[in-house]
């Protein structure tokens, strides 16, 4: 299964694009454990580009076709812009001249396209960005790619995605506090970036200066930062200002989280189905065929994996609608108490009997106001609840279904890897 990571995590792993790694080590990232292993470590003196590739496999100092073609996972990691201060204590950069490539050369040269509105086309980085990106695409014909970027780097992946020669295998990418380069793409990019939109997760903390350009369409689905208000400029630009529950969530505005969470969970579809396909294809393999219990095997754990997918749409959707539920009740809740109370004030003169039968006869009851349309409520979303039990309930017979179908196979069991 691919692993669900939540917000919090995918901002852990863009964090990385900022630590020192050398070829063959091992990326770890809190709560995670790890996303694999470094494989290329790009820092072209040229253009400023600073880029860690991150595949699922460690691979030996000259893998073989068939090495490189077992990976079927990587990481891109862009890294933003040198900092002046931390100049020496980089050894990925050796000179002051890296400092001037990713600020004059590539920021202040962007920011001016920007603000301008008048673009000239892509500075070098962004331009050897995209090609790292293609050459590791073709590298590793069988992998899907998920790309990260922060402020320079966010801009690099932007650019690169949009032209990439292999966009089908593009799995997603997460962007943060870049400025929008959408308008400084040709039409053939921003087609691609177009058909991209629901891949691409591009977050922006609204109070940070660097985020420039987004009252324009921009790249990917562009989610603005529920931020904290005390952080300083510096913080905010680095994540400072993002703010997450206790499960890891990111405070975004509501409507746009289930926009987010529906795109991620197609991702998530795609990637079992993706797995699927390599499986189906390991097993045609052994034998030249599926028998009939793996043709079993392979439509079931389709039916899995979208039943999964779908189910996670649900539990978003329940968990918003429980919010809303939670707010209505609670404004309902007071309605008989403010009732009574300006009934009585308009009624002074009035018994509390008389006030209560007049309330009654113009059928305001602590009933009709209060109680039913809460236990209505109530009843609704218990409604919404069991739809949630029962995409449960329909996965665990699909999950009995084949491991009853794998306990009566044995040699299919090892060819998939259980038992």
């Amino acid at each position: 299964m691919m692993n669900k990571f939540t917000d919090k995590d995918r901002e852990n792993i863009a964090w990385k694009q900022y630590s020192d790694y050398e070829v063959g080590d091992k990326v770890p990232v809190e709560n995670i454990g790890s996303i694999g292993y470094v494989s290329k470590v790009v820092n072209n003196t040229e253009t400023g580009e600073q880029t860690y590739i991150v595949t699922d496999k460690k691979l030996p100092t000259n893998p073989t076709q068939e090495e490189l073609a077992s990976v079927t996972t990587v990481t891109v990691l862009y890294r933003g812009s040198t900092a002046p201060s931390l100049q020496t204590m980089n050894p990925m950069n050796s000179d002051i001249g890296d400092v001037w490539k990713d600020w004059v050369t590539n920021d202040a040269a962007i920011a001016k396209q920007i603000l301008s509105n008048e673009f000239t086309g892509p500075t070098p980085q962004l331009v050897s960005s995209a090609k790292t990106l293609n050459e590791q695409m073709a590298l590793y014909e069988n992998a899907y790619f998920d790309i990260y970027g922060h402020s320079l780097g966010s801009m690099n992946g932007q650019y690169a995605l949009s032209e990439s020669k292999y966009s089908d295998r593009i799995r997603s990418a997460y962007l943060y506090q870049g400025p929008n380069i959408y308008g400084l793409l040709t039409d053939d990019q921003k087609k691609q970036a177009d058909k991209l939109r629901d891949r691409v997760f591009n977050y922006v903390d609204m109070k940070d200066y660097v985020p420039i350009g987004y009252g324009l369409k921009g790249i990917g689905m562009i989610i603005p930062v529920d931020s904290k208000e005390d952080v300083g400029l510096i913080d905010r630009h680095m994540w400072g200002g993002y703010d997450y529950d206790q499960h890891g969530n990111l405070r975004v505005p509501q409507g746009k989280m289930i926009a987010v969470r529906t795109a991620q969970t197609k991702i998530f579809i795609q990637g079992q189905m993706n797995l699927l396909a390599l499986l189906e294809q390991k097993l045609k393999t052994s034998g030249g065929g599926l028998s009939s219990s793996e043709e079993i095997f392979i439509d079931s754990q389709r039916v899995l994996a979208i039943v999964d997918g779908i189910y996670q749409l649900v539990e978003q959707a329940i968990s918003n609608l429980e919010i809303e539920y939670k707010q209505e009740i609670s404004a309902i809740e007071p309605l008989w108490e403010e009732t009574l109370t300006t009934a009585r004030n308009v009624g002074a003169h009035l018994e509390e009997g008389e006030i209560l039968s007049a309330l009654s006869a113009g059928g305001c009851t602590k009933s009709t106001l209060v109680t039913e349309p809460i236990s209505d409520l109530k009843s609704d979303f218990g409604e919404i609840e069991a739809i949630g039990a029962d995409f449960i309930s329909l996965a665990n017979q699909i999950q009995s279904s084949v491991a009853q179908q794998l306990a009566t196979d044995k040699d299919l069991a090892r060819q998939v890897g259980i038992g």
